[in-house]
């Protein structure tokens, strides 16, 4: 008989029970008003209006302020930006908002009634920052938040089955702990969640009410790691059907295009990308630089050596110096990539002749 570790054990059972929870329906918050400003916030974030998603929560923080979501969902969308922009994040005012956030989201773990939002909100708010340290390239301080966010996670879930908006983080962290357990070998029964992670990750794309798009967009980026490359491609779709100029189902899919071979599916979905991008009322110029030289590549698989020029040459043009400090190094190595599509265009063309 095959032995199972306790972690092991604890995720089958947590598995368990989104498998019953549609049983349950689905959980909302009970006040209609914070319900309805929050669904706007999150619809307009999907739809990268960010001033106009961030005075949404802000409008949540002044008429919910003893509720943690307008605080943690304002952090969320900072760090949402500072991703889709490549800038650095604003760390002091984010950590302020999640700090507040936390307070908030204890203080209605105290009320029998609320405390499962509690837990889901201190979820949130721990998921976020694991999420930004991540981003920083601090992965011990990542992983560290990411734990505490799953038991907060798992403790809303264990309060109603039918919290299905929390499964999406705990699958998650789920996913890429089992992925890096290079980097997280000390803790204590690691195993591996990867089939499980996906599972809830499913369920709250399919059921969730506030994490729906985000749960999706992790599925994206989960397939295209895994190299299940059409479920990728599917899920993408799947996004951007509801938000078709969407940057990160954009990406994705253009990145899962590239991964299977598909130049075709790769040139349409970084056109597809550029415009958005081009059309982005803030400065978004290194994702412009890199989308460009991403579609001109995409454009020489597929033959079309006249307008893989025309795009390779705005990117050979390019000075890695106009941009900030913490992208240069990643700019340089993109401008030698396109360097090297130049020689191979160019020994193509000497071949033809």
């Amino acid at each position: 008989m095959t032995v199972k570790s306790p972690y092991i054990v604890k995720r089958m059972l947590v598995v368990a029970v989104v498998s019953a929870s549609v049983a349950f329906g689905q959980a909302r918050l009970d006040d209609s008003r914070l319900h309805a400003l929050i669904l706007q916030g999150i619809d307009l974030s999907w739809k990268q209006s960010f001033t106009a998603s961030d005075s949404v929560f802000r409008m949540v923080c002044r008429e919910f302020p003893n509720h943690p979501a307008g605080y943690v969902l304002r952090a969320g969308l900072a760090l949402a930006y500072a991703e889709d922009h490549e800038t650095l994040l604003n760390v002091e005012p984010f950590d302020s908002l999640l700090e507040i956030g936390r307070r908030e989201a204890r203080a209605l773990v105290l009320d029998p009634r609320q405390a499962k939002w509690g837990h889901h909100f201190l979820g949130t708010a721990d998921g976020t920052d694991s999420y930004a340290r991540v981003y920083r390239g601090d992965w011990v301080g990542g992983i560290l938040r990411g734990l505490s966010s799953v038991s907060s996670f798992e403790k809303a879930v264990t309060l109603d089955s039918g919290m299905v908006d929390s499964y999406a983080g705990i699958g998650a962290f789920d996913y890429w702990r089992s992925k890096k357990t290079g980097i997280v070998n000390w803790l204590p029964f690691i195993g591996d969640a990867r089939a499980q992670a996906i599972v809830m990750l499913n369920k709250t794309a399919h059921h969730g009410v506030y994490n729906r798009m985000t749960a999706l967009s992790m599925l994206t980026a989960i397939h295209t790691d895994a190299g299940n490359f059409q479920e990728a491609v599917n899920c993408a779709r799947a996004g951007l059907r509801e938000y078709p100029s969407n940057r990160t189902f954009l990406w994705a899919l253009a990145t899962a295009c590239d991964r299977m071979n598909a130049p075709q599916g790769a040139t349409q979905a970084y056109s597809s990308l550029l415009g958005s991008l081009e059309q982005d009322p803030a400065e978004n110029s290194y994702n412009i630089f890199v989308a460009t030289l991403n579609l001109a590549d995409a454009l020489a698989h597929c033959g079309d050596v006249r307008q893989s020029r025309i795009h390779l040459n705005r990117v050979l043009r390019t000075d890695p110096a106009t941009f900030g400090e913490h992208l240069r190094k990643r700019a340089k190595n993109n401008l030698e990539r396109a360097q090297h599509l130049e020689k191979r265009l160019n020994a193509a063309a000497s071949e033809s002749r």
